[in-house]
């Protein structure tokens, strides 16, 4: 893949980051409107204090994105890694700082929205973890390392829910972003 390719892909993927942000959120919003009780604003709004939120969302971030890189760094999951479209993609795309803050953002805000804040009282924080995942395509049962990730990224579904219960949806969606963060910043350099 040229330059221009490199550059055009790294184009597509943030219009992309951005167009399915928004269709998370409406999707997420009338999920809200006619299956909760409560309106988009009073879910919003409940949980701790802003402080809080965002001491318990950046530590759980970063100590799953610390977990992650290590995954990334091992020389045993390389291979594994390579099962998993998202990760190779990314990895070639050599996204910018900007790039990466935008789609980390973006996918805090949105997947946590729909994910958390519409889909988990519904459906409960375990099937909502297991949809998670699988729409980002990351369960597999190839070989132990396969089952290990599957094990991570529900883990790190589970606790964003449950962080979302106990603190409220900004420290769900801060702890996903700083791990989104952490994460393409390592592939960026892979």
């Amino acid at each position: 893949m040229n330059q221009n390719d490199t550059n055009i892909l790294r184009d597509s993927i943030t219009k992309l980051s951005i167009l399915s942000g928004i269709l998370w959120i409406v999707i997420g919003y009338t999920i809200i409107h006619f299956f909760h009780d409560l309106s988009f604003f009073e879910l919003v709004t409940e949980g701790s204090a802003v402080m809080i939120q965002l001491i318990s969302g950046v530590s759980t971030g970063f100590l799953f994105g610390v977990v992650g890189v290590l995954m990334l760094r091992n020389p045993g999951f390389k291979t594994t890694f390579d099962d998993y479209t998202i990760i190779k993609e990314l990895q070639k795309m050599k996204l910018t700082t900007p790039q990466i803050l935008q789609i980390s953002i973006v996918a805090g805000i949105s997947e946590e929205i729909l994910f958390r804040l519409a889909l988990q009282p519904l459906l409960g924080i375990w099937l909502t973890s297991l949809i998670f995942i699988g729409i980002h395509g990351y369960i597999r049962f190839k070989t132990f390392r396969h089952i290990l990730f599957t094990g991570f990224t529900f883990l790190l579904s589970s606790v964003l829910g449950i962080l979302m219960i106990y603190f409220g949806i900004l420290s769900a969606i801060i702890a996903h972003t700083v791990y989104d963060i952490i994460l393409l910043r390592e592939l960026k350099k892979n």
